[in-house]
């Protein structure tokens, strides 16, 4: 059986610097991603900010070793796979570096063959590895989105099912911690595209440079620091799903590239004028009201309705609480098995409003486990912020009244219920179709 080929992360640490470019080009003939350190200092300031599935060492260098490497960088409880090379090949040092924690010793020189064959085995256990937490994630993301019983949680799995196996580009909106992120790899996970990329651009963390380097890629000379041709994430992710995260954060020009993309699907790197053309769909995220931005010229028309193909509506926590208790149950078993909550505990979260919805709820579990010191959790565990808050305090008449928020809720819903289009039924409640699709988001309709 032929091993799956995938993009392995790995850092070469060699003090040689000939010796770093020539492997370093041959591991991107067999689709390594390749970065470098010269010293066991720079490998361990790299390895901080970086996940390396394979760290390729050599055994001698100028000031320590390739053990040395090795015995740091596993105090700092690493998942990388150790090699180490080395011209002074011997059954001792072989036995060493094993004991340390290497997975395996390439003797220098070596040839193409042998060093196929190291990566072959190591694609294996990291493809293992990777399955293994997909299938974790992904059992965390369905219980995220599904078997609950509000109206808003069951339309929103129905619509999961219904989108997923599409090629339909969507749009998800909601407020932070709904879980747009988490729901957008559930949709790509669920796909015919499963097995392909899944990427993800963070629109609101780049410079306008930057972020249209990052999507489209750029070629040599671009601007100040283009010193090579850079791939961007769309074209990463050809055959699979580019995750637009916070789309309404994207520069005027990026948003004029991405709108002739999804138009023609061909895009062109930054500083080059070839035409790309690549096989990705599109999930977009974001938290404003981009109607509202498209009516003050922030943001392109055109682009919002071919982004609007299949959109869907995350309800905030607050407005669908008869789903709580499930969600926190399921939060609750995802850190611990035999944790409890008392009944003074569940009630207090059940009737906190929860402004950073699911994002909130989950640190809070994982706070609340980790500080408890008994198997059942008290109020006496709750953040204080939590237990200061008067929206923790139930109402007596809560089943008798209805707040003027829910009123208005019922309303819109009864107007929509009657009518077969969103203009007239703004007509009809006597506002604007923008704020009409405000207050569709607000209450999750």
């Amino acid at each position: 059986m032929m091993t799956q080929r995938f993009a392995l992360n790995v850092l070469i640490v060699d003090d040689d610097g000939n010796i770093r470019r020539t492997l370093a080009l041959s591991l991107k003939d067999f689709d390594c991603a390749v970065d470098q350190a010269s010293s066991v200092q720079e490998a361990l300031t790299k390895i901080k900010t970086q996940n390396y599935d394979l760290i390729l060492t050599d055994f001698k260098m100028e000031n320590q070793t390739g053990l040395d490497l090795i015995k740091q960088a596993k105090s700092m409880n690493l998942e990388s796979i150790f090699v180490v090379m080395t011209a002074f090949a011997s059954f001792e040092n072989a036995v060493s570096v094993i004991k340390e924690g290497a997975f395996d010793y390439l003797p220098k020189p070596f040839t193409t063959a042998q060093l196929f064959h190291l990566l072959s085995k190591v694609r294996e256990i990291v493809n293992l590895r990777r399955e293994n937490l997909e299938l974790k994630r992904s059992k965390t993301r369905r219980e995220y989105f599904t078997g609950f019983t509000s109206l808003s949680s069951q339309r929103l799995e129905e619509f999961v099912r219904k989108v997923a196996p599409t090629e339909g580009t969507v749009l998800l909106s909601g407020e932070s911690g709904t879980g747009k992120s988490e729901l957008a790899k559930l949709i790509h996970s669920l796909s015919p595209r499963a097995n392909q990329s899944f990427v993800t651009v963070y629109c609101t963390t780049l410079t306008e440079s930057l972020l249209e380097s990052e999507l489209f890629g750029h070629s040599k000379g671009a601007f100040t620091g283009a010193t090579q041709d850079k791939i961007g994430k769309l074209e990463i992710a050809n055959g699979g799903t580019l995750f637009l995260d916070e789309i309404g954060d994207l520069t005027p020009n990026g948003q004029t590239k991405l709108l002739r993309f999804l138009q023609d699907r061909i895009f062109e790197r930054v500083g080059s004028n070839r035409e790309v053309s690549v096989n990705t769909r599109i999930i977009a995220a974001t938290n404003k009201n981009l109607p509202e931005a498209v009516a003050t010229g922030k943001f392109r028309e055109d682009l919002f309705y071919r982004l609007n193909v299949l959109e869907c509506i995350l309800v905030p926590i607050r407005h669908r609480k008869e789903d709580l208790p499930i969600l926190i149950q399921r939060i609750l078993s995802e850190f611990s098995q035999d944790k409890v909550l008392s009944s003074e505990v569940k009630t207090m979260l059940q009737n906190y409003s929860w402004p950073g919805n699911i994002r909130e709820l989950r640190n809070v579990i994982e706070r609340l486990v980790l500080l408890s010191q008994d198997r059942e959790i008290q109020t006496t565990d709750l953040p204080e912020s939590l237990l200061k808050s008067d929206l923790t305090k139930s109402s007596t008449t809560a089943n008798e009244l209805i707040t003027i928020e829910e009123l208005e809720k019922r309303h819109i819903l009864h107007v929509l219920s009657k009518v077969d289009n969103l203009e007239k039924a703004a007509e009809i409640l006597g506002i604007t179709s923008v704020t009409l699709w405000r207050k569709r988001k607000e209450f999750g309709v």
